[in-house]
């Protein structure tokens, strides 16, 4: 059967079950299908078989098989055959599912009914013209509504916005509410019962801007919103086969990216230079020792059982984390909604294809020693010492375009791609960096001259001390003792002779590199061949050692088999090692006369150029004429502090996202981003210190128009409420009880460890195999895709809120504390406990009912067995306010943001 006519008699069959058809209606019923399921290969981006169906006229027109659409014989309308189509090798849409029958029926009924459209139909517009691929501008700032809304361009846009929808902001939050706030905010934990008290006695207008500033200086933000950026550069410590242990993605001691981060927020670094260090600090300053660790953004893509994988995800993650794009999708395929094509999806890819992993050496630490490549059946431990990073191993590296995502498909003479990005957007002109010589040589490095020296001084000192000391003198006629005297003193000048020329070869070593790579005094190839034949001489008189120790061993043992036949087979056992050892002195003797300039490097040798493609991509991402960086940045800032983006998804800012809420706003705050340098703490604090960012948070009654006009609050009318984020759980209870460790960095430690260790949650092993068990019931992040979380209302998180060892170690450690100030008043206690807990003086019925549990609980306890030593106490009443201290950890406003 033709395939034309079983389409034609699906359709038919369609039809039968269908029935007679209701009215269809193309704005709702049929151009959602069409944009859903045919746009991307039939739209404004591109036109398969020249066929537009994005409009009525279009679709009438047709392709090079005639119009889409006939209404005056519906069954001959290529649309309808085509997507009713039996053979999948002719059925459209080509990918994904079949359209359903429903969606068949509604598309033919509506040809049946005329093929209707609006007057006011039009295509697509063109995809380059999405507003996001628009630079952004900044917008008038309209007239302040009344004087409470004056003064702040975040309140005048919105309120704008409030005028639009018919919406009326809340009032300002009560002054403890906003403290807390505040403090949740911007260091990630809850302010004491001392610092509440403070605020509220402060009568001066800017007492909240001074506490505001004072926390943006505090090194918790840096902490605090670490874990924050964290999220969306997908921070992971390394993992894949941990039990074995074997690395497999990220990398050990990417905890120091980690550590930079902190570092950098805490210093204000602005968002573009942190942009640009993370993909190619080792290009824009490549002496800096101390940003080289930002490159772990690239480190933590790394997979090692195959690099495609690698930069796949370099490139799938430069693009959500700093684009707001979605460009994984064009590894097989040209993008279905925005302007990329698949080749410029491997330009994209050809910015990375130079890169490899390195150890560097870090001051005080073990020599990690040379990065390991995979090898087939081999496991590799983790190191722990050295710093990881990214270099581009081979600049010129090319890169060829592959079919249906599989790089073995590479098409037959094609020419490689040249590194670039999406051409809607922008181009690049990536320039090779020479690299300073400490950069491409770290051993040229002044500590590791100085480490290296300082191991060999104290060793000749040592040796020259042992040789002063010798042996025993023997009496005169014990001549075995002469011997065995004069043989250990032949080792302990042959060991003074080792340190002595092993510090030489280093100090040669030194000199050679020197004059060789800094342009240091002497004959470079003359210091070379010195250096060469140090450590030739180093050699011989290793074995000149190792003869003198063999002798000394055979000595005695030779003596005794001349008197014992048994002691025969040792001794020829040891005289046989020594003739060994003699024979490497004679052959090590003879090498020491060799000319030549080869010696061993402090450290591996890297190449002396880097491609400068990372730097060139990195300086267009945050470059003028780039309109996504900021946006993405500015819209992450907004959603932090409000707990949702202007636009969403904050990975997915092209045309298959949702269009911003408050354009206005979302562009503004990107230009006021770029106008003061990137820096992200002016911008913090104006968006804090906002009416909009002040606002109480409570919903009103039912009847409240604005519950009806913005139900979801998306024009922010309140502020709106959020549950703590895992790490604030965490963090806030050790620290409200005063147990927060407050040390900061250092290597990630166990997370089995996170119930019974006090150091912040940040701090904590994150990765792909496992997390922290109190962490993950409060909703953790996904290390491998956490650009947004999300939040749950569970069982056992009130479980774990109250029954938990850290929670109950805290809530004691916390009640013993107040107890001692209020041993006797319970009234007082229960108010200190609020204040302590959740931030705010209690209301009368509530202290009553936290007096009442109080006298309940000792009477209860006074019966109860003694408990252990490290349990609860063995005092009722303390008990009793342990058990307060805990219940308050498990309110609602413990951990509701408000």
């Amino acid at each position: 059967m033709h395939a034309w006519l079983a389409a034609l008699l699906g359709l038919l069959a369609i039809a039968s079950v269908a029935g007679a058809a209701a009215p269809v209606d193309y704005v709702k019923d049929v151009k959602p299908i069409l944009r859903a399921r045919c746009y991307s290969c039939h739209g404004a981006l591109q036109q398969k078989g020249k066929l537009r169906v994005d409009s009525g006229d279009l679709l009438r027109k047709g392709g090079v098989s005639g119009p889409a659409v006939r209404p005056d014989t519906p069954g001959l309308s290529q649309l309808l055959l085509r997507v009713a189509e039996k053979d999948p090798e002719e059925r459209m849409p080509p990918e994904g599912q079949p359209l359903t029958d429903k969606e068949i029926a509604t598309l033919k009924a509506w040809v049946e009914q005329g093929a209707k459209v609006p007057l006011n139909d039009k295509p697509e517009a063109d995809p380059r013209d999405h507003w996001a691929f628009r630079k952004p501008v900044r917008p008038v700032i309209p007239a302040p509504i009344g004087k409470a809304w004056g003064g702040n361009p975040v309140d005048a846009l919105l309120a704008d916005k409030h005028r639009e929808k018919g919406l009326t902001p809340n009032p300002p939050a009560g002054k403890a509410v906003l403290l807390r706030r505040v403090y949740l905010d911007l260091i990630g934990l809850p302010p004491t019962r001392e610092e509440v008290a403070a605020f509220l006695a402060d009568p001066a207008a800017d007492a909240y801007e001074k506490v505001v500033d004072r926390l943006l200086t505090d090194p918790r933000y840096g902490e605090r919103w670490a874990r924050h950026w964290m999220d969306v550069w997908r921070y992971s410590d390394w993992y894949g086969r941990r039990a074995v242990p074997d690395v497999m993605n990220s990398y050990p001691t990417v905890w120091r990216w980690r550590d930079w981060i902190v570092a950098s927020l805490n210093a204000g670094k602005g968002y573009d230079r942190m942009v640009a260090e993370m993909l190619a600090a080792d290009e824009l300053d490549p002496a800096d020792e101390t940003n080289v660790v930002a490159t772990g953004f690239l480190v933590r893509n790394w997979f090692k059982w195959n690099y495609n994988n690698w930069m796949r995800d370099n490139v799938e993650h430069t693009g959500k984390a700093f684009l707001g794009l979605t460009m994984n999708c064009c590894h097989c395929h040209d993008h279905k909604y925005d302007p990329i094509t698949q080749r410029e999806y491997f330009r994209l890819r050809a910015v990375f294809e130079p890169l490899e992993l390195r150890h560097d050496r870090v001051p005080g630490e073990p020599d990690p020693g040379p990065f390991k490549k995979y090898v087939y059946g081999v496991a590799y431990g983790p190191i722990a010492s050295g710093k990881v990073r990214v270099f581009d191993e081979k600049p010129d590296a090319e890169t060829f375009v592959y079919a249906a995502g599989d790089e073995r498909n590479k098409t037959a003479g094609a020419a490689a791609v040249p590194p670039g990005v999406p051409g809607a957007l922008g181009s690049l002109t990536p320039t090779p960096i020479t690299l300073p010589p400490t950069a491409w040589y770290p051993g040229l490095k002044p500590f590791i001259r100085a480490e290296e020296l300082a191991k060999r001084t104290p060793a000749v000192a040592a040796a020259e001390t042992a040789l002063k000391a010798g042996a025993p003198i023997p009496s005169f006629s014990n001549m075995a003792g002469w011997e065995d005297f004069f043989r250990a003193r032949h080792v302990a000048e042959a060991r003074l002779a080792v340190a002595r020329a092993d510090l030489g070869s280093v100090q040669a070593r030194i000199a050679a590199d020197d004059a060789m790579y800094l342009g240091g005094p002497g004959n470079a190839d003359e210091l070379a061949k010195a250096a060469a034949k140090a450590e030739r001489q180093l050699q011989h008189a290793t074995t000149v050692l190792a003869l003198a120790q063999a002798e000394q061993a055979l000595a005695p043992v030779r003596r005794k088999a001349a008197a014992d036949t048994k002691a025969k087979p040792e001794a020829d056992k040891l005289a046989a090692a020594a003739e060994t050892a003699r024979k490497q002195v004679d052959a090590a003797a003879v090498a020491v006369a060799v000319v030549s300039t080869e010696y061993t490097a402090f450290s591996p040798v890297y190449p002396k150029q880097s491609s400068g493609r990372r730097l060139a991509l990195a300086k267009w991402i945050t470059g003028p004429d780039n309109p996504l960086a900021a946006r993405v940045a500015v819209n992450h800032l907004w959603r932090w502090h409000f707990g949702r983006a202007l636009a969403e998804p904050t990975f997915d800012l092209g045309r298959n996202g949702k269009p911003p809420s408050n354009p206005a706003l979302l562009d503004w705050l990107a230009v006021e981003l770029q106008s003061n340098g990137w820096k992200m703490k002016p911008l913090h604090r104006l968006i804090v210190t906002s009416r909009a960012y002040r606002m109480d948070s409570s919903e009103p009654p039912a009847a409240d128009a604005r519950r009806a006009h913005d139900p979801d609050n998306v024009y922010l009318w309140r502020f709106p409420t959020a549950r703590m984020e895992a790490e604030v759980v965490r963090d806030s209870v050790l620290y409200l009880a005063g147990e927060l460790d407050p040390k900061a960095g250092g290597p990630e430690i166990p997370h089995e460890q996170g119930l019974t260790s006090h150091r912040r949650s940040l701090y904590f092993a994150y990765h792909g195999e496992s997390k922290m068990g109190f962490l993950e019931l409060f909703d953790a992040a996904n290390p491998c895709d956490a650009y947004t979380r999300t939040a749950s209302v569970t069982p056992q998180q009130a479980l774990v809120l109250s029954n938990s060892e850290l929670t109950l170690r805290s809530g004691r450690a916390l009640a013993r504390k107040l107890a001692t100030a209020f041993p006797t008043d319970r009234a007082a206690f229960a108010r200190a406990a609020f204040e302590q807990v959740l931030g705010r003086t209690p209301d009368p019925d509530e202290v009553a009912a936290a007096v009442r549990f109080l006298d309940r609980q000792v009477e209860l306890l006074k019966s109860a067995p003694k408990p252990p030593a490290a349990g609860p106490s063995a005092d009722p009443l303390l008990r009793a306010m342990e058990g307060l201290v805990v219940a308050l950890f498990n309110h609602n406003d413990f951990v509701t943001i408000r």
